[in-house]
C-alpha cells in the first residue's frame, strides 16, 4: 500500500535522476503497464496513452524521471515534483503533485543538517 510516508520516502530517496535514462528500470513499465497503459518509449520520451493526451503527464521526457518503483498494485514513476503510478492490473493512473509547502525549506534542511550532525 502506497501511504503518505511512502510518497514522501520516494521524493527523498529519488531525489536526483540517474545519470543516463540506461540507468532506469524501463524493464517493469513493459512487464507490468504496457498492454493496460498503451506505454511507449523512444530516445527522449515516454508515452503514456492511458492518460489523456492534453495532460502535461501523458508525454515525460526521460532524463526528468529519477526512479521507476514497483509496488504491489501499481509501478511508481518518480518525478522532480510528482509521482505517476500507473495501476498494473487495469488502466487507471492516480497522480500525486508534490506542493512547495510539502518541501523543506532552506532554514529546515540546515537546521535538520545541524541537529543530524551534533
Amino acid at each position: 500500500m502506497v501511504t503518505k510516508q511512502v510518497i514522501n520516502t520516494l521524493y527523498k530517496q529519488f531525489n536526483r535522476p540517474p545519470k543516463s535514462p540506461d540507468e532506469l528500470n524501463l524493464g517493469l513499465i513493459f512487464d507490468y503497464t504496457m498492454d493496460n497503459h498503451g506505454i511507449f518509449i523512444d530516445e527522449e520520451n515516454l508515452y503514456i496513452g492511458s492518460i489523456e493526451p492534453s495532460s502535461p503527464f501523458s508525454t515525460i521526457e526521460l532524463k526528468r524521471i529519477h526512479e521507476i518503483v514497483e509496488f504491489e498494485m501499481v509501478i511508481a514513476i518518480v518525478l522532480p515534483a510528482s509521482i505517476i503510478f500507473l495501476n498494473k492490473e487495469n488502466s487507471d493512473v492516480n497522480i500525486h503533485l508534490r506542493l512547495d509547502d510539502e518541501r523543506p525549506t532552506v532554514w529546515q534542511r540546515i537546521k535538520t543538517a545541524v541537529v543530524r550532525g551534533s
